[in-house]
């Protein structure tokens, strides 16, 4: 691959540059006007599986630095490694099948160029702040996920939708303050930015101050993940969003809070981290058992699926938590596994809301799979894959999860809260399946009788999600040749 092509900047680039051309052709084009945004999509998707596969054969890592700042330490710095370039990618892919269900979501509804442009930046922003290398450009896209979601969801967003996307904005907003100021006292102490020299200069940190930078890091992230109690803006944003915007939330952006609590907390201040395990893994468990818990109860399909959300981050959490080679993998192997499963689940309960005239409550839906039988069998795959079963991605990810668990469990109590956080996997089987039969089963409710199967736009990239779960439920060779030497070289 030639470093002149600066791949990298192309893929975070090309979205940018072509969100404003976006909004002016829809004038013309109308809601084809998504095709741009797709082709965007498509064209930084293809040059991350280049570089996947040119990391798959010689084993170093992409890397582009150019001046912004160097007077303040500040270099635009893009780098594509062992834990980025699966994470980068499944952004980009869920991103570009998104972009092609959006368009036949959007097609009765105004101002699509706005909304295809917005939706690149927010593609651009997740992708940047996954391949950043240092922590003001990391900071910069954090934020830049924030302001086009925020208006997404204000815009085409259902119900009260401007008092819930200013919840979300307020929030998120103050968890990447408190980010913010742990990124400001941490240059304060090493005197850089670079996420890759903290490793080696973390000694620098005096133990007492270093424990409030984590702290204060964590809050941002943990906000970003709706880690108990730092979750009350999801159920609500992740409900009242535009559906293909809650494949995204829920599929990949609140993941982007995992990456980075893993690459900025845990792999330069492993040590230190450690010390803090056990607390961690029991609010882990707490947001596995709270958000499992509220998902059974809830009658609307898509609160089911945001509370969902919330107990899968439980699951990341305590992978990151227990600190050992396996639970951090499977964190990571976790947000492949979600991201495919969870942004299917969004997308087949938007394809019902699409067919079937905005019905979401529960309680108003069964027997769908006689009217859409596609969209059942791959919600079926959705739910299967959440509840770990073999074959599918999430049983991969949550064995290596809770074998890290174990392989960690030095103590009485350390042991009692993994077997507790297994028995919490049942509750995702429990409202997994409780809603896949109270929706497609049973008899027919006569005011659905007309019902029609979703389009092409639609199932097309719901079918590609559900290939992948299985892909990566068969075949995890592919993603764990990139993620096994990065926790080989990170995790002491």
């Amino acid at each position: 691959m030639s470093e002149g092509l600066a791949p990298l900047l192309q893929i975070v680039l090309v979205p940018i540059i072509l969100a404003p051309i976006t909004y002016y052709s829809s004038k013309k084009m109308g809601i084809k006007s998504g095709y741009i945004a797709f082709i965007a999509l498509l064209y930084s998707s293809i040059l991350m599986s280049w570089i996947a596969l040119s990391y798959a054969t010689t084993g170093r890592p992409i890397i582009e630095e150019y001046n912004w700042a160097p007077v303040a330490g500040l270099y635009f710095g893009l780098r594509a490694d062992g834990l980025s370039i699966p994470v980068a990618l499944i952004i980009l892919l869920l991103s570009t099948a998104t972009a092609i269900y959006s368009m036949s979501y959007m097609e009765h509804k105004s101002g699509t160029g706005m909304y295809f442009a917005l939706y690149l930046l927010y593609a651009a922003g997740m992708t940047g702040t996954v391949l950043a290398t240092n922590l003001i450009q990391f900071y910069l896209f954090w934020e830049l996920m924030l302001v086009p979601s925020y208006f997404l969801i204000a815009e085409w967003g259902y119900g009260d939708r401007e008092r819930v996307s200013f919840k979300y904005f307020i929030y998120t907003h103050i968890g990447a303050l408190s980010l913010l100021a742990g990124i400001l006292a941490t240059y304060a102490f090493t005197g850089t930015f670079s996420i890759y020299e903290l490793s080696y200069k973390a000694s620098m940190i005096p133990p007492e101050v270093l424990r409030w930078i984590l702290v204060a890091m964590c809050i941002g992230f943990f906000v970003k993940m709706a880690v108990v109690p730092l979750h009350t803006w999801l159920p609500d944003a992740h409900a009242e969003a535009p559906t293909p915007i809650s494949v995204l939330l829920s599929g990949v952006m609140i993941e982007c809070g995992v990456y980075a609590m893993t690459r900025i907390v845990i792999s330069p201040f492993y040590r230190f981290f450690t010390s803090f395990s056990t607390a961690l893994t029991m609010l882990a468990v707490a947001t596995m058992f709270y958000g499992g818990m509220m998902a059974l109860v809830q009658s609307d399909i898509k609160r089911l699926l945001a509370y969902s959300s919330i107990s899968q981050m439980g699951y990341m959490l305590f992978g990151m938590s227990v600190a050992t080679y396996y639970g951090i993998m499977g964190a990571i192997y976790h947000i492949l596994s979600h991201a495919c499963a969870k942004g299917l689940l969004f997308a087949c309960a938007g394809a019902i809301m699409h067919q079937t005239e905005g019905k979401r409550d529960i309680r108003t839906l069964g027997g769908l799979a006689q009217r859409m039988p596609v969209t059942a069998i791959l919600f079926t795959v959705g739910v299967f894959s959440l509840a770990g079963v073999p074959t599918l991605a999430g049983f991969i990810s949550e064995f290596m999860i809770f074998l890290g668990g174990f392989e960690g469990a030095e103590t009485t109590e350390k042991v009692a809260i993994v077997i507790i956080a297994v028995l919490c996997a049942a509750l995702t089987t429990a409202y997994g399946l409780w809603a896949l039969r109270r929706v497609f089963f049973g008899p027919l409710k006569p005011e659905l009788s007309e019902v029609k199967e979703a389009s092409l736009l639609m199932l097309i990239p719901m079918s590609f999600l559900a290939v992948l779960s299985f892909l990566f439920g068969i075949y995890p060779k592919i993603p764990l040749t990139f993620l096994d030497p990065w926790a080989r070289s990170a995790i002491p």
